[in-house]
């Protein structure tokens, strides 16, 4: 196959956004169809993991996490993003139902939360509960901000990604969502893949894209703007006042 195998490809996104769909993709193409070529692999928030093991794979992915450019030199690199409202709204709905292992570890480490990249919130160190339960025991407005602490490292990643480079495509969230097979062909062009790559590719992305008629249990609502919904005037004061740079650093309107 005609393919750049000099340059290291990796796809950087975050917690809620998108990480399901993009593996779904890429393990159908290169685990299960080009199961000779390297493979996919996630690596969550896992950073020592990835260092050690990208080397070894066609493509690579990992979340919330700033990457050493020079380690990995020559790249290319795509990355999705999302409006870190929506990732708060996303993720406290999800952690509360314990939909990972780690939300329901009782008592956790900053350790046990390495590989989520997770801050552990102040108010539950030291009580015994787990993520899950703790959110649980909250009004939705505490709740919120809980997450938000949990966010803490995964937002300091997000502002210190340069804004543009050569070798880097950032695709917004809401523009894949909106037009999925169009916005993973462009991907997969920017990652100079071979013809049967991206045919393959362009395949398992309209047969993964999410519709309302798709039961999915991993999905809860992809529609932007909700924090719009849910948040309460202290949280958007809060949310504003730690992250309003963020936002408009990403390009998303603060009101």
């Amino acid at each position: 196959m005609n393919v750049e195998r000099g340059s290291t490809l990796v796809h950087c996104s975050y917690h809620k956004c998108l990480t399901v769909y993009y593996g779904r993709v890429m393990r159908a193409v290169f685990n299960r169809c080009l199961w000779w070529s390297g493979g996919f692999r996630h690596y969550d928030s896992h950073l020592a993991d990835f260092y050690e093991g990208f080397p070894s794979d066609r493509i690579s992915s990992i979340n919330n996490r700033i990457l050493d450019f020079d380690r990995i030199r020559p790249f290319r690199i795509t990355r999705f993003i999302r409006d870190p409202r929506d990732l708060l709204v996303s993720g406290y709905f999800y952690h509360r139902r314990g939909a990972e292992a780690w939300t329901r570890i009782g008592n956790p480490t900053d350790a046990d939360w390495y590989r989520a990249n997770g801050v552990v919130p102040e108010g539950m160190r030291g009580t015994g509960v787990s993520f899950a339960d703790y959110l649980a025991s909250l009004p939705p407005e505490e709740g919120l901000l809980a997450e938000l602490e949990f966010r803490a490292a995964h937002f300091e990643s997000m502002a210190r990604w340069p804004d543009r480079h050569p070798d880097m495509l950032t695709l917004r969230y809401e523009d894949v969502v909106d037009r999925p097979v169009a916005a993973v062909g462009d991907l997969l062009r920017f990652q100079r893949l071979s013809t049967v790559e991206r045919a393959l590719g362009v395949l398992f992305a309209r047969r993964h894209a999410w519709r309302p008629s798709r039961k999915d249990a991993h999905v809860r609502d992809p529609r932007p703007g909700q924090w719009r919904r849910y948040f309460t005037p202290r949280v958007r004061g809060v949310v504003d006042a730690r992250y309003g740079a963020l936002i408009r650093q990403l390009g998303y309107p603060i009101d």
